[in-house]
């Protein structure tokens, strides 16, 4: 019997959740299941094209949501009918469905539907400590009845846990991983110090969660005492105009570099020192792995999962998030210590290569499949 798999995203690009999605599909049998993919057909920061490529490439069938969108708003009406719809003309056996507004809309309406598995992983919370009360309030409680529509709740890590206890019965965690052998490993130790200079690197969405704008007061302390260093930030989003006007108002042009969106980060990863994301919220973070792998030491925050990725003075270092202070503090260490950035990138590829393996991830997924696909 062939199985009918649904995944619903809604950004078509390239970023964290994304890949979990694309590796779990290359890693189901075709002759075993029929793969479908469903993202908001909404425009985005991104490469769409190549987003669309690798998902057929891996033998799923892209599809687009008129309705669905990012932000909360009138639109989620048409998008649970059309979700509802689209479960019940094709008859899917499972329906995975990724992040906040997917998670909602799309878990009510394959439940409704009766499809026979619906999943959800967590990849992030909207309700934490930098929303205020009232909107967090509103948040929890769209996730504690979305929660009452699935058959199972996959949480990427464990802090998350203990906002599900009445779900107890339903959720688990499964780390993140990541296919490391198509990394390109012809420098994997990095060009150090290039040129006399200390390459600090962020990868990811210029937005609130990643928090682009403390690294940017950082560099504009840090260029006094250290000016061989130089900031490169990979991404795109909200905040990048905010960005772009920061530096510009700050004279950084020569110690930061905004390199726009990129599908191919991994040469960034060879040519820096340091990797640093002073996230305010960040459930798991995939890019943590990707410099683990090319054994860079991290600077960032103790927020959410993140000390379940990178552990404090073996892998990287971790201050209170938006403590600007002890950022700058934590990156001065890793520039002016050549040994300590070896070491912990020493340590940082062995904890990320042997804990966080897409054939494990993977696996854990496909056992939930095959269990809910037999009850």
């Amino acid at each position: 019997m062939r199985i009918k798999i649904l995944h619903i995203q809604v950004l078509p690009k390239l970023s964290g959740v994304q890949k979990v999605s694309l590796e779990i599909f290359k890693n189901l049998n075709d002759e075993m299941y029929d793969k479908y993919i469903l993202f908001s057909d909404s425009l985005d920061c991104g490469d769409r094209t190549e987003c669309i490529k690798e998902f057929e490439e891996a033998g799923a069938k892209v599809l687009f949501s008129k309705h669905l969108k990012r932000e909360i708003g009138i639109s989620d009406f048409p998008a649970l009918i059309e979700l509802y719809k689209l479960c019940k003309r094709e008859k899917f056996d499972i329906v995975h469905t990724n992040s906040t507004k997917p998670g909602i809309i799309g878990r009510i309406a394959a439940f409704v539907a009766r499809v026979p598995l619906v999943v959800h992983t967590i990849h992030g919370l909207s309700f934490h400590k930098f929303v205020k009360f009232p909107i967090w309030q509103f948040y929890w409680a769209c996730e504690m009845i979305a929660s009452c529509f699935c058959h199972k709740i996959i949480i990427v890590n464990k802090y998350y846990l203990r906002y599900f206890k009445w779900f107890k019965n339903k959720t688990c965690t499964i780390y993140n991983g990541v296919d490391y052998s198509k990394f390109p490993t012809s420098n994997i130790n990095g060009i150090r110090e290039k040129h006399g200079k200390v390459n600090v690197l962020f990868v990811g969405r210029l937005d609130k969660p990643k928090n682009p704008l403390l690294l940017l007061e950082a560099a504009r302390r840090l260029r006094i005492t250290h000016p061989n260093i130089h900031f490169c930030l990979v991404g795109d989003g909200e905040y990048m105009e905010r960005c772009r006007r920061f530096i510009s108002d700050n004279k950084l042009h020569d110690y930061v570099s905004l390199e726009g969106w990129r599908t191919n980060v991994y040469n960034y990863y060879q040519q820096s020192d340091i990797f640093a994301v002073p996230s305010i919220y960040e459930a798991f973070g995939i890019m943590f792995l990707e410099a683990g792998y090319y054994k860079l030491p991290v600077c960032s925050t103790t927020t959410e999962g993140i000390p379940e990725v990178v552990i404090n003075n073996l892998t990287g270092v971790l201050c209170e998030p938006n403590d600007v202070e002890t950022f700058t503090k934590n990156l001065t260490l890793l520039i002016d210590n050549a040994e300590l950035r070896k070491q912990m990138g020493e340590n940082g590829h062995t904890r990320v290569t042997e804990c966080f393996n897409s054939s494990i991830m993977v696996s854990e997924y496909l056992k939930i499949y095959k269990s809910g696909i037999r009850k």
